[in-house]
């Protein structure tokens, strides 16, 4: 065991010096796999922003039962119990048409607008507020409540958030399919440089063949170098991405607070941190692997 470490090692203190002998080009292919990696992380990082953004204003969507007009009060409490054992309901409160005419009025101080009425044009309404956000069960609870005797509308206004949703799942589904191609990618670029210096070592490698050395041995250091373009990538890759995320904190702080909503893009956590570094790494021991079994025909 301690004979197999000790391999180990001195094949990555090797690995290491000559890559420190190439200073200018392992850094420019770090840099390359660090901007080709923190492409989806900045992406993911906005997308799980806005989901928690919409997850906390979610509590604010409402049905609004809009009630036909001069309801006699036995069809009113018949809708109010209706709405009571309705499981998918979790509370819900009745304003009348005069009531949400005072409101009106306190918010129009000048009254404008109300001048020119002759009557109330507002209808009576239950608010309500549903048990299950999601587009189908506030599809099915809008079906249900519109077929109420003395219902004359049904309106969600969470609608926007259903949108919202809609395309935060759209945006999910393209960060996939970008870093998948991103990825491949980055196995053409890392597996192209391991085999440039598979090359360039030749002779080198002829020679260890002719005096017993081992597919094993000789494939090693090659590995190495692919694990560690990973590993010097996803650490520039979550440098960028800090700097990127930070630098338009600054603008989103400012709209946020013109729109008086505590909002800021998230820094990156760190087990995402964690599994960027461990992604790359494989990325780059991946796209060595397959150079030195591209090398071999």
């Amino acid at each position: 065991m301690n004979s197999w470490l000790k391999q180990h090692f001195q094949v990555l203190k090797q690995v290491l010096n000559r890559l420190n002998a190439q200073k200018i080009n392992t850094f420019l292919i770090s840099l390359c796999i660090g901007i080709t990696l923190a492409l989806p992380c900045i992406l993911y990082v906005v997308l799980l922003s806005v989901s928690v953004l919409v997850s906390e204003v979610k509590s604010e969507s409402q049905l609004s039962v809009f009630l036909k007009p001069k309801l006699d009060t036995v069809t009113l409490k018949t809708i109010e119990s209706a709405l009571k054992v309705n499981t998918a309901i979790i509370s819900f409160s009745y304003i009348s048409k005069e009531d949400a005419l005072k409101q009106l009025m306190a918010a129009d101080t000048k009254n404008i607008a109300l001048d020119t009425l002759e009557s109330n044009p507002l209808p009576d309404a239950f608010f309500v507020e549903p048990k299950n956000l999601s587009s189908e069960s506030i599809n099915d609870l809008k079906n249900s409540l519109a077929l109420l005797e003395g219902v004359d509308e049904v309106t969600s206004d969470g609608d926007w958030l259903i949108r919202l949703n809609y395309l935060i799942t759209l945006g999910n589904k393209a960060m996939l399919i970008l870093a998948s191609l991103l990825s491949l990618a980055l196995v053409a670029v890392i597996a192209n440089t391991v085999r440039m210096q598979v090359l360039t070592q030749r002779d080198e490698i002829e020679l260890s063949q002719l005096i017993g050395a081992t597919q094993a041995f000789i494939r090693r250091p090659f590995l190495y170098i692919g694990a560690l373009y990973g590993l010097f990538g996803g650490l520039i890759a979550i440098v960028i991405s800090m700097c990127v995320i930070l630098f338009f904190n600054q603008t989103v702080q400012k709209i946020a607070l013109n729109y008086h909503v505590d909002f800021s893009l998230s820094l990156i956590p760190f087990s995402m941190a964690f599994f960027m570094i461990a992604i790359s790494i494989g990325i780059g021991w991946l796209a060595a692997y397959a150079s030195i079994a591209l090398s071999k025909r």
